[in-house]
């Protein structure tokens, strides 16, 4: 098996496992100036620590940082993809003030540093995620999937 094959089976099998956890939300996170790859998770779990405090809930996640276009293979702005659920509805409004409370943003108002939408499976979100899992310069990390995901590993 080539490690291109090899590599198309590690993140199809990801994805298979990922794909039946009842995902409420996907997210595009991004830094309003540089941060490093280590700052960028930290921040990523502080953000998830802060939700379940509100929700008083746990979280369920899984995020990808990233820092290349996958198609071009160009630098880009450091940010995170995520797929995010928990036992209570998680409001849009919460992902937003948690993450700009991460990253230094106290304007609610200031809508470009969080993307959010309702996770449609249809979308290919979790693939989103995943796509560049085999990419040294990418991390990819989940939570809590366990509590979530009807099929477990």
């Amino acid at each position: 098996m080539s490690h291109l094959e090899q590599s198309h089976h590690v993140i199809s099998a990801a994805a298979d496992w990922l794909r039946p956890v009842p995902w409420q939300l996907f997210t595009t996170l991004e830094f309003p100036r540089g941060a490093r790859p280590e700052i960028a998770t930290a921040k990523f779990g502080e953000f998830i620590d802060t939700m379940e405090r509100d929700l008083r809930s746990m979280v369920c996640s899984v995020y990808v940082l990233e820092s290349k276009s996958k198609d071009r293979g160009e630098r880009v702005p450091l940010h995170i993809h995520s797929a995010l659920t928990a036992i209570k509805p998680i409001d849009p409004w919460l992902v937003s003030s948690a993450w700009h409370a991460r990253v230094g943003r106290t304007d609610p108002t200031s809508s470009d540093l969080v993307l959010t939408r309702p996770f449609d499976p249809e979308m290919g979100g979790i693939e989103c995620i995943l796509k560049q899992m085999d990419d040294p310069d990418c991390e990819w990390d989940f939570r809590s999937v366990h509590l979530f995901n009807p099929n477990p590993a």
